[in-house]
Order: C-alpha cells, then structure tokens, then sequence
C-alpha cells in the first residue's frame, strides 16, 4: 500500500483514457521548440516577402532632348521623327545600391518631336527605351544612359506605360540654368 501513496492514480476522462493535469508544465523543451519554429518561420516569411512581384519585367525609361536633329535639318513639327542626342547609347539597369548590373539596353536612334501642349517640352524629341528582363522586387534602381550620371528610379515609375510617362512632361517645368 505504501507504493500507492507515492504513486497515484489519475482520474479516467470520459473516454477512459487519464487526464494528466498540467501537462504543458512538464515540456518546456517543447514549448522552446515550438517557440522557436515560429521565429524561424517568421523570420523566413520577412526575408523572402512573398508579396513582392520578383518575376522579371521589361523596364520603360523615356526620355525628352532640346538639342536634338530632324532628319531633314531645321527643328520639324511635332509628330516629326528626330534624332536623340543620347541614340544609340547604352542603358544599363543596376540595382539598388547600383554595384550590381541587372540588365540592358540601347537607346532608340529615333525619336518624336513633341507638341505645343507640352509646355516647356513643345518641340523637344521624345524617345522611349525598352529594358527585357529587370527582375522584379527591388524597389528603387539605378540607370545610367551612355556611361554618365547614376540616377535612381522607382520600380514603379520603370513598370508604367510610355503614354503615362510621356504625360510627365506636360506638368514639367524645364529647369532653368543659372
């Protein structure tokens, strides 16, 4: 009878089976584990950011030149073609931090002549550059155009259409020297 005393039964559930009380208590191994299977499935979910779009896109970068040619010498009429002064030139694409080349292109040899209704930009040439392939997901990128300045540029502003950014120029003021 004394190993009884030591030992008690455990009250039967209503299945039969015994009810262990507090039984959460005795696993802090577990709980730890458990713990940390959430932090590590946490932290995994933050790093990889699963909405964010990384499928690779074809990047859009305009451009509006005031020292530009027509074709036929003499500044045109809008819709005219003309030449950019930065055709033929190289685009390249970096990442954020603008160490890492992403992808390239070369700029169109010809150009737009843009209306009147542009304001500050009536008459200058209008080119549109295509980038295939700029994975997704970054953010902010850097372009360089010809081998000159890094400028950065929004995954957004690289992702609309040519018509959207063309529109741009008509709410812009060209800067004026000094």
């Amino acid at each position: 009878m004394p190993d009884l005393a030591k030992h008690p039964v455990p009250s039967l559930g209503a299945q039969g089976e015994p009810i262990r009380k507090n039984w959460w208590k005795r696993r802090p191994v577990l709980w730890g584990a458990a713990a940390a299977a959430c932090v590590v499935g946490a932290s995994a979910v933050l790093l990889w950011e699963p909405w964010v779009d990384r499928t690779p896109f074809t990047a859009t970068i305009v451009s509006a030149s005031a020292d530009t040619y027509v074709r036929n010498g003499g500044h045109g009429r809008a819709g005219e073609q003309c030449t950019p002064n930065a055709a033929g030139e190289t685009v390249v694409v970096f990442d954020k931090s603008g160490k890492r080349k992403l992808a390239e292109a070369t700029t169109s040899r010809t150009g737009q002549r843009l209306p009147d209704s542009y304001g500050d930009f009536g008459g200058y040439c209008y080119e549109v550059t295509r980038v295939e392939g700029v994975p997704g997901g970054e953010g902010i990128y850097k372009i360089q155009t010809g081998g000159g300045t890094i400028s950065s540029i929004s995954e957004d502003d690289l992702r609309r259409t040519a018509d959207e950014l063309g529109q741009g120029f008509k709410k812009t003021r060209v800067p004026v020297d000094e």
